[in-house]
Parts: structure tokens; sequence; C-alpha cells
């Protein structure tokens, strides 16, 4: 699994004496960027310095006065070869997520090489870029619209095993919650997934809740870690193998206890078929039922309201983005969180689906 990376840009307003990096700049779209990106929790952040290139948080220089605004086409080049040359001795260009807060100048050139990137401020004029930064960075922002989020869940048709396929749409987003744990006055978001085919929410949640077999299902594969790792149980290695393909299953024939792993495979569906309830979105774009998924993951895993239980089982989880976030799930964490907008925007939808399921 790939880090998360933040580069923020310099700025021209600086202390007028040497200072860490972190404390050097000093004008408000770096606070407000830098506060951001703290907000983010990333593995690590670097500031894009026009002089020195790629700059660590903790180091300490003098101030300066140079600009990518001042440079020609080839000398931005130059200097984001440099960068890029700094970022593959301390990154993986290819697997680590990265969120640039900079202007077009200094990620131009950059773009081309880094395969997993986020321009949450892309198209945003400099007052623009400061509003919505102090809308992101607003101590009661994330968790005003994670209360709004729940608020809308929690109005929905909420779905339990065993559950009648005909009352799920053929297209959207699963909300998972688990008996236990609980946040903004009920029951606390725990999964938010999707499905990338045409036509598969239900087949997916088949996979969660009925086929037994965790590699179909990462939810799956994550309860038995879970359950595994709090049993101190030797089994776990096996567990973690991936025996999608003929040839790996042919590979470990020898050495896995299948009668065994079939009987984790029922523990599992016992669990989630006792804990887990659900409520569903239908949502047929499949570039917004990404964007809606990305955004809702990004809010509730940033919301301080909604922390895991003592007793949960992802606090035992191998994974830990699972028992930091409090979700069961590794990928699309602390990115791009709803706006207030976004969130009315779901309320509207929950109105149209209560209003069809009325109907019915």
């Amino acid at each position: 699994m790939g880090k998360r990376i933040v580069l923020v840009s310099c700025v021209s307003v600086k202390k007028a004496h040497r200072a860490e990096v972190r404390d050097l700049y000093i004008s408000t779209l770096f606070k407000l960027n830098l506060k951001y990106a703290y907000q983010l929790n990333p593995d690590e952040i670097y500031v894009l310095s026009a002089k020195h290139g790629l700059l660590s948080l903790d180091t300490e220089i003098e101030p300066y006065d140079e600009t990518l605004n001042n440079m020609g086409v080839n000398e931005i080049r130059d200097w984001s070869m440099k960068i890029l040359c700094q970022l593959s001795r301390l990154t993986s260009l290819d697997e680590d997520e990265f969120t640039i807060l900079a202007g077009e100048r200094y990620r131009k050139y950059l773009l081309p090489h880094l395969k997993k990137v986020s321009l949450p401020l892309e198209g945003l004029t400099i007052g623009r870029q400061l509003k919505r930064l102090k809308e992101l960075t607003s101590e009661t922002n994330g968790m005003n619209q994670c209360d709004g989020i729940h608020r809308v869940m929690h109005g929905l048709k909420r779905h339990q095993f065993p559950f009648d396929k005909s009352a799920i749409p053929k297209n959207g987003i699963y909300i998972l919650f688990e008996k236990g744990e609980t946040g903004h006055g009920g029951d606390r978001i725990v999964r938010v997934g999707t499905h990338t085919g045409e036509n598969q929410l239900q087949s997916r949640l088949r996979q969660h809740f009925l086929n037994e077999n965790k590699d179909r299902s990462i939810f799956r594969k994550n309860i038995g870690r879970s359950m595994l790792n709090q049993e101190n149980n030797s089994f776990l290695r096996f567990w973690e193998l991936d025996l999608t393909t003929q040839k790996a299953r042919e590979t470990h024939s020898s050495s896995i206890d299948f009668d065994y792993q079939e009987s984790i495979e029922a523990r599992v569906s016992q669990y989630i078929q006792a804990n887990v309830s659900f409520c569903v979105m239908s949502v047929d774009s499949r570039a917004e039922r990404l964007e809606i998924e990305s955004k809702m993951i990004s809010t509730v895993c940033l919301c301080k309201k909604c922390s895991s239980s003592t007793a949960w089982l992802g606090n035992f989880s191998t994974k830990g983005k699972i028992a930091k976030s409090g979700l069961w799930q590794v990928n699309e964490l602390y990115k791009t969180p709803f706006d207030a907008s976004e969130v009315t925007g779901l309320w509207r939808r929950m109105k149209v689906e209560n209003q069809n399921h009325d109907s019915e």
C-alpha cells in the first residue's frame, strides 16, 4: 500500500530570518494550505521551493526571493525534473498518492510522472482557494458535514440479512453499519462501498453477506483478519494469501487446511449477518458513484465525532488504517470531503429514494 504525500508550494511572504520551513512562510494561503495538509493525515508533507526544490517541514533555511513566476518554460522544466528526482528518492511515483496544493506552474510538469494525484484546489482563483481552505479547515466543517451524511443515511430504508434482493437497486452505493458502533445520534457508518461494473450492486452485497470467498470481498477478508489477529491465530498468514487464480490454489494446496479456512469463512458470514446492516443509494453513473464514495469516506474518517468504540473488532485489524480511521477500508481515506452543498444534494437523493420506495 502506497503512502500519502502532500506537496505544498512556497509563497513570497516569509519571515525576515532563518527558520524551519513550516514557520518560514507566513502568508495566509500557505498557513491554510499547511493546516489542510495536516488535516489530511498524510505520511509526509513537503514544500515545493522555487530555490531549494523539495523541502521537508523541519529543514531550516534562510529567507529567499525566488519564484517560478519569474522563470521561463525551460527553467520550470529543469526545476520540475529536480523535484521529481528528489521525490523518486523519498517516495514511489507510481504507488504513492499525492495531493498537490500548488499552482499550475508548480505542478504542470510533475503531473505526467505521478500516477495517483489529487488536486483539491484545481481551477480556483487565489480568493476562492482561500475561501475553500477556510471551509475545509474549519473546526466544525468536517463534523457538520459528517453529521449531515449520517442524518441522510439514518433516513433511508435499512436492510439486514436476509435482505430482499428486489429492494436493492442495480447500481448505487451501499453504507454499512455495525452493532455497538454509534455516532451522530445513531448508528455509526463503518464502511462505504460501491461497484465498478454495471448493474452489480446486488452482486456486490451478496459477495459480502453470502458468498464465502474472502478473495472476492475485501470486507470479508478484513473481518477475518481482525478475528484471527485478535485470537493470535497462526492461520492468519494463510488467510492473507490471494487464492483467486487456479495457479495460486495449486501452489498452496498442500500447505493450507482448506476445511479450516471454510470454518473461518463461516464465522465471518455469521458475524456479518448478525452484526451488519446497510442502506443503499441509487446512483447510475459509475463516475458519480466513485466520487460520492470517495468523498463520503473522507468526510467520515476526518470527523472527530466518528471514533470507533473500544470493543470494535476493527481495532484488532492488521491494517493500521482500519483501526485509525474506524472504517472497514484502507482506500480513499483522508482525501477531499463533502462540502455543505454536496451534503444538501444527498438530502435530495434521500427524498427521491424514499419516494420511490413508498410508491412500490
